[in-house]
């Protein structure tokens, strides 16, 4: 099926959700009193940066087939992209939810910059369902 020239729901969520994603990335993740750890930190790679590099993987898709034009028809490993859209955003929003879940030190809180990371890990996984959606004409 023909993509159309307007960005769809789906694609604009998953846009901005890489934007949310990588800029969250940069702001705390952790916070212990008056200090706060972001996900680039030593102590925490790669899993604090698998959310970001799903989520941005999958805007980078969507930036280069919409934004520059690139004619992706390849299927990588056997997939289509809106599979792989939906397993890189069900795997970040996994992530997430296990840091949400886990045990932590007294005095030790997730920052704002996990519940970006967070938030935008739901979105990329909803605009990929919803992506998916538009594609098959539902």
């Amino acid at each position: 099926m023909p993509r159309s020239t307007r960005t769809s729901p789906g694609e604009l969520a998953i846009l901005g959700s890489g934007v949310v994603v990588v800029v969250s990335s940069f702001l705390d993740f952790y916070t212990a009193g008056p200090f706060g750890v972001n996900a680039w930190a030593n102590g925490f790679v790669p899993l604090t940066t698998l959310p970001v590099f799903f989520v941005a993987l999958m805007a980078a898709e969507v930036a280069m087939v919409r934004l520059a034009h690139f004619d992706i028809t390849s299927r990588p490993f056997g997939l289509t992209w809106d599979q792989i859209h939906l397993v890189l955003g069900f795997f970040a929003t996994v992530v997430v939810v296990a840091y949400l879940l886990q045990a932590r030190p007294i005095g030790q809180h997730l920052g704002v910059g996990f519940w970006g990371i967070a938030i935008g890990s739901v979105v990329a996984l909803v605009g990929a369902v919803a992506l998916g959606r538009e594609h098959r004409g539902y």
